[in-house]
């Protein structure tokens, strides 16, 4: 299945429907702190990514957010060739994210 990517207002619907959806945000620290972040969402930022997408599980759908919505098409990428299959990338990432948010250090 190739790379998605879907509005903020398709990730909502996706929140509700699969509450334990895998929400990576693929930010540095001080971004997710200072500037909010998907209260389900799991911080690993980019340049940590290849040494911790172990810890996203391959068999589950992963959704992908950064600030604006590029550095997470470099993550799907990334793990698209580590053999992820069900991968989206939310488009404009956190810059247009309509839901809630949680602010504060990981």
């Amino acid at each position: 299945m190739p790379i998605q990517t879907i509005t903020p207002e398709h990730l909502q619907k996706m929140l509700v429907e699969i509450p334990d959806l895998q929400v990576i945000d693929v930010r540095t620290a001080e971004e997710w702190a200072g500037l909010g972040h998907i209260p389900q969402a799991k911080l690993i930022p980019l340049h940590e990514l290849p040494y911790a997408y172990r810890l996203i599980d391959s068999t589950q759908p992963v959704v992908v957010t950064c600030q604006h919505g590029v550095r997470s098409v470099d993550a799907c990428y990334f793990l698209e060739s580590q053999g992820y299959e069900t991968l989206y990338n939310l488009a404009q990432g956190m810059s247009t994210w309509p839901g809630p948010v949680e602010f504060g250090a990981v």
